[in-house]
């Protein structure tokens, strides 16, 4: 799947969250997360097998000391492997132009309304990071197939560096 293509996702996901797509998130599934599922289940199996690929190639290129610098201040002094991949998954969430602005200059994301909105609030409740959004396209493919277990065979067979996540989404 090309870059494009991919964005194009994530942006019709985005439209369909609404407002909630430019805030800071709560425990719990993301909107954007949800509706990309939504998406993606309107896709041919290999193409969701493909956007996660692409997902996962993006979060490569956010795999960076600045970017985790931020995590470490956006998520308030947290971060681990686990919760600094679920930020890189957040940042793709915020949308093609916030994610190539972060990856050009990651203090742009000081901008952001999400970030501005977790920098005001009085507790930790609210993320930028989205785990959720990691298994939109194995959600979507057991939407399709019914077992939970064909995306990771799937991607397997492809013979591309989808990572298997570490842990379920709660």
């Amino acid at each position: 799947m090309d870059v494009d293509r991919f964005w194009q996702i994530v942006e019709r996901a985005r439209e369909a969250a609404g407002p909630a797509a430019d805030r800071a998130r709560q425990d719990g599934p993301s909107a954007v997360a949800e509706a990309l599922v939504v998406e993606l289940t309107r896709l041919p199996l290999p193409e969701i097998v493909a956007f996660d690929q692409t997902l996962s190639d993006l979060c490569g290129l956010a795999d960076t000391g600045d970017i985790a610098a931020a995590c470490w201040i956006i998520e308030r002094g947290f971060l681990s492997d686990d919760r600094f991949s679920d930020f890189r998954a957040g940042l793709i969430g915020l949308g093609r132009s916030a994610f190539e602005a972060v990856i050009t200059e990651p203090d742009t994301l000081a901008e952001h309304p999400a970030v501005q909105e977790i920098s005001t609030s009085d507790g930790h409740d609210l993320w930028i990071g989205d785990e959720t959004l990691l298994f939109a396209a194995p959600e979507a493919y057991e939407q399709h197939t019914g077992d939970p277990d064909a995306f990771w065979d799937a991607a397997d067979a492809t013979d591309v560096n989808t990572a298997r996540p570490t842990r379920a989404p709660k």
